[in-house]
């Protein structure tokens, strides 16, 4: 008996209540930014400015033991913020316990290289004085974080390390040496700081560039990928039927991509005859689609302001959804500080940074591109392509969504959003916009184009880490049958390799938001059903579903 009631007590302890929760989300707040600080900045959080992360073995041991402790404690709540948390927790320990990242993959490491000061730089919700000293602070502080990463990789055991990771990390680190040496003195006035952290961020990607030639591991995740997509995604179905279905569904859209090709080729192409082989019919739209594109970085941007404004304006007309107004939206070219480093993407407003506001650095091609190079970027990053993506990127995708979840009270969930509703969310507003004006038969086209693209990550994804499909096979299979560019192709492998699963949310969650939709109720019309998308925060897409409500 005596034995059963302190089971029972043992019990009701680790058992949060729904009004603890709140207090348990917010502990493992504190925890996670003090983990990570640069994440912290990120998220609109200051305390942590001039600390970045200790990724030594006896910190990792520590923080693993309290992402247990904290599951537990969880375990068996059915409120959203624990299964939000639970979500994070479960994905932060198979990323450390299963995958070994901190102690086997050197991208984890650079990773914290690369968005040391980024967002203190460019963020405006602190003083430029104030950021710049934060800055300066962090960056006095990588030479410690490089030289602990040195020792680190020279100790550790290289049949589990991934030349491959060595490689690409290697460079993104002599590109923030880059930056550092040459554009970051300028950005901080300081002339000292910088010159001191390239040099030992050179000699970190030195010594990972050394270690490539050595280092035996595979990048794939073999039979630890299963339980990755699970984890990564939420999705329960099994992978090979997950994979079954994406090789039906990429047929599918290339038929369907074909049969509105044929419905406006003369419209787009003229008078050539159009081919009557379905997928050469699709190349030649795709390629289509590339030849108006901008001359250089100063058009592109001044065709995606013209391009917001005008999504901005038919969102309300139409009244599509309600807009957190007033907009409060930066679309600019990356700072000419940012030598080297990789800035391009929206930098939305984090949770504890609400109000501030959302940027765009627009992708633009490296300065030192030759012509040949300049062309490619800008036949892919065309004008059709870039006014469609503007619904997923901005206005009504991850621009709006963004802003919504920063303000809502439950912060963990705009921390540690679903990852499916994030992307299914921003391709969905690609497909609705559409339907409802934005642009003509060549945006429609270029979606066609990305949603190939994307269900051809899913399947890449799955074949690269479970049945070793070689990097030649990648690219002839996303050329062929996708059917995508040259440097789409290649890139593809890469990301394979570096965001698995990640890749696959973008098609996996579009067909999820679209169940949503599909299965609304007969008396909700559009706009209350967009509304109603942002009310519960980015969580797992099922509770948007009409049995949830």
């Amino acid at each position: 008996m005596k034995r059963a009631i302190v089971f029972a007590l043992l019990l009701s302890i680790l058992s949060a209540s729904a009004e603890s929760i709140d207090k348990i989300a917010n502990e493992y707040l504190d925890a996670y930014f003090a983990m990570y600080p640069t994440r912290a900045t990120a998220a609109g959080r200051h305390d942590f400015d001039q600390k970045l992360e200790d990724l030594s073995a006896e910190k990792l041991s520590r923080w693993i033991e309290f992402n247990r402790n904290t599951r537990a404690t969880i375990a068996d709540s059915d409120s959203l913020d624990a299964e939000a948390l639970r979500g994070q927790i479960d994905r932060e320990l198979n990323a450390l316990t299963n995958l070994k990242r901190a102690e086997c993959d050197p991208l984890y490491w650079s990773s914290v290289i690369g968005d040391a000061t980024v967002f203190l730089l460019v963020r405006d919700d602190l003083s430029l004085a104030k950021r710049q000293q934060r800055a300066r602070a962090r960056a006095r502080l990588l030479p410690a974080f490089a030289n602990a990463a040195r020792e680190h990789f020279q100790h550790v055991d290289l049949a589990q390390v991934a030349p491959e990771f060595c490689n690409i990390a290697a460079n993104q680190v002599r590109a923030s040496a880059k930056f550092y040496a040459e554009g970051f003195s300028s950005a901080v006035d300081d002339r000292d700081i910088g010159p001191v952290a390239a040099a030992a961020l050179n000699e970190f990607a030195q010594t990972l560039e050394d270690i490539a030639k050595r280092a035996t591991g595979s990048p794939r995740l073999g039979n630890k990928y299963a339980e990755t997509f699970r984890i990564g995604t939420g999705v329960n179905e099994s992978v090979a039927d997950v994979l079954k279905r994406a090789v039906v569904d990429l047929a599918a859209t290339r038929a369907e991509a074909a049969k509105f090709g044929r419905t406006i080729w003369h419209d787009v192409i003229g008078s050539e005859s159009p081919p009557n082989d379905d997928a050469q019919l699709v190349r030649r739209l795709f390629d289509r689609i590339g030849e108006d594109r901008d001359r250089d970085a100063n058009e592109a941007l001044a065709h995606w302001r013209e391009n917001v404004n005008a999504i901005n304006t038919l969102v309300h007309e139409k009244k599509i959804m309600t807009l957190p107004d007033p907009l409060t939206l930066i679309v600019d070219l990356s700072p000419s500080f940012f030598v080297g480093q990789s800035v391009g993407g929206v930098y939305p407003p984090g949770p504890y940074a609400s109000e501030a506001k959302t940027i765009l650095f627009i992708p633009t091609p490296p300065n030192d591109a030759t012509k040949e190079q300049r062309d490619a970027f800008f036949r892919d990053f065309n004008q059709h392509f870039n006014k469609m993506i503007t619904a997923h990127e901005l206005i009504p995708g991850h621009y709006v969504h963004g802003k919504i979840a920063a303000r809502q009270p439950h912060k963990i969930r705009a921390v540690f959003p679903d990852p499916l509703y994030v992307e299914g969310w921003g391709t969905f507003c690609e497909r609705l916009m559409l339907d409802n004006g934005w642009g003509g038969p060549l945006e429609r086209l270029a979606h066609y184009k990305k949603q190939l693209e994307n269900i051809a990550r899913t399947i890449v994804d799955i074949r690269v880490h479970t049945e070793n499909m070689s990097r030649e096979e990648v690219v002839r299979f996303v050329k062929d049958d996708a059917p995508q560019g040259d440097q789409l192709a290649a890139n593809m492998w890469t990301r394979s390799l570096t965001t698995s699963p990640q890749i696959t949310t973008y098609y996996l969650g579009y067909r999820k938001v679209r169940d949503c939709y599909e299965a609304r109720d007969e008396h909700v019309d559009l706009r209350t059903f967009m509304d109603g998308m942002m009310k519960l925060g980015p969580v797992r897409l099922e509770h948007y579903l009409p049995q949830h409500h």
